[in-house]
C-alpha cells in the first residue's frame, strides 16, 4: 500500500462498458504459460482466429483471467483501445533487482512493429501518475528478451524520461548499471 492507502489492483470488472471488441492484441504479444507448453511472446495463439478466440468458452485458466489494465483501470480512461495504440499494459507487476534489492515495474508489451508506441503521449501520462503514486517504473517489452527500462520524470533526478535500452542494460556490468541506477533515480525515503 501507498502513504495514500491506494493498492494497486491487478484484475477487475471492465469499466465503462469497455469490451475487447475487435482487439486481440494480448493473444499474439503475450507469451503465456499453459500446462503443456508455453506460447512465446510475438507469437499469435494458435486458437486466434479473425473473430476472436476459437475456443473461448473452455479457453485456459491464463487467458480466461486475463484483462489488460485499459479494460479495467479507470486512470486508462484517457487510452485508445490497446489495438489502435499499438501495446498492452499488462496487469500484472514484473520485477527487477537494483542493488540486490527488488524493484516492482509495470510491463508494457509493445508491438515490434510499432516500435515507439510507448512514446503515446496517453501512455506517459499513465506511467507518470503511476510512478507518482505507487514509485513504479516501468518495463517497455517488445518481446521477452528485447525490452528498455522506463523512469517517469517524478523518479529521475533531472525531472526527465530516463530510457534504458536492452543494449545498454546488457552492455554494462551490474556495478555499472547499479551506478546508473542510482545517478537516475532518488532514493525512496
Amino acid at each position: 500500500m501507498t502513504e495514500d492507502n491506494q493498492s494497486f489492483t491487478i484484475y477487475g470488472d471492465p469499466i465503462r462498458a469497455r469490451s475487447c471488441g475487435s482487439c486481440k492484441l494480448c493473444c499474439t504479444l503475450l507469451p503465456v504459460d499453459l500446462a503443456n507448453r508455453k506460447k512465446p511472446a510475438n507469437e499469435k495463439c494458435e486458437h486466434l482466429c479473425s473473430k476472436g478466440c476459437s475456443i473461448y468458452d473452455s479457453r485456459p485458466f491464463p487467458c480466461r483471467y486475463f484483462n489488460c489494465r485499459w479494460l479495467f483501470d479507470d486512470r486508462t480512461g484517457h487510452i485508445r483501445r490497446p489495438d489502435k495504440v499499438g501495446y498492452v499494459i499488462d496487469p500484472m507487476l514484473d520485477g527487477i533487482t537494483v542493488n540486490g534489492e527488488p524493484v516492482n515495474v509495470i510491463q508494457v508489451w509493445v508491438d515490434p512493429e510499432r516500435r515507439d508506441a510507448h512514446r503515446d503521449p496517453a501512455l506517459r501520462e499513465y506511467l507518470s501518475e503511476m510512478a507518482e503514486i505507487y514509485g513504479f517504473p516501468a518495463i517497455i517489452r517488445w518481446s521477452s528478451t528485447d525490452a528498455m527500462f522506463l523512469a517517469a520524470p517524478s523518479l529521475t533526478e533531472s525531472k526527465e524520461w530516463m530510457e534504458i535500452s536492452g543494449d545498454q542494460m546488457t552492455m554494462k556490468t551490474e556495478s555499472e548499471m547499479k551506478t546508473i541506477y542510482n545517478q537516475a533515480v532518488k532514493e525512496k525515503p
